[in-house]
């Protein structure tokens, strides 16, 4: 049982890989249909599925299945496996590195434009320090020292 739990992030990796390959197929055939057929390309471009879309997805759900792994396995009160730790702070640590960055351009233009570029910086500074602080604290009640101190 220990097994199958320490590799549910990687079976759902897998899944979600073929479900977005499926997805991203049938998107690029749309497309090319819309082409064909004299359509709005760019509208169906929109719509489509990019490869940032796929990637964030992907380290999304690595995240969310390390996590309900993890709470799984404290309920039980058994120790998680490192793998599953190390799994959720790759995705986590990556995941608040990217909503940092792209923090600034959900932001108004206006309000991006008086902030400049410092201002940009400062605010994805604060998102990655409150971002990494609850992947790392979440992380340490979790774990129970596994990998992190245990909280």
């Amino acid at each position: 049982m220990e097994i199958f739990l320490a590799h549910i992030p990687h079976i759902a990796l897998i899944v979600a890989l073929a479900l977005l390959f499926v997805r991203m197929e049938i998107g690029e055939r749309r497309l090319r249909a819309v082409a064909v057929a004299g359509g709005d390309v760019e509208a169906a471009e929109a719509r489509a599925l990019g490869v940032r879309g796929a990637v964030r997805t992907l380290l999304l759900l690595v995240l969310l299945a390390a996590v309900a792994v993890l709470v799984v396995q404290a309920l039980r009160g058994v120790n998680p496996s490192g793998f599953i730790v190390f799994d959720y702070l790759v995705a986590g640590g990556i995941l608040a590195v990217w909503f940092a960055w792209s923090t600034p351009q959900a932001m108004a233009p206006g309000v991006r434009q008086r902030l400049g570029g410092f201002g940009r910086g400062m605010v994805r500074f604060a998102v990655l320090i409150v971002a990494v602080g609850g992947v790392v604290i979440a992380g340490m009640a979790l774990a129970h020292g596994v990998l992190l101190p245990a909280l």
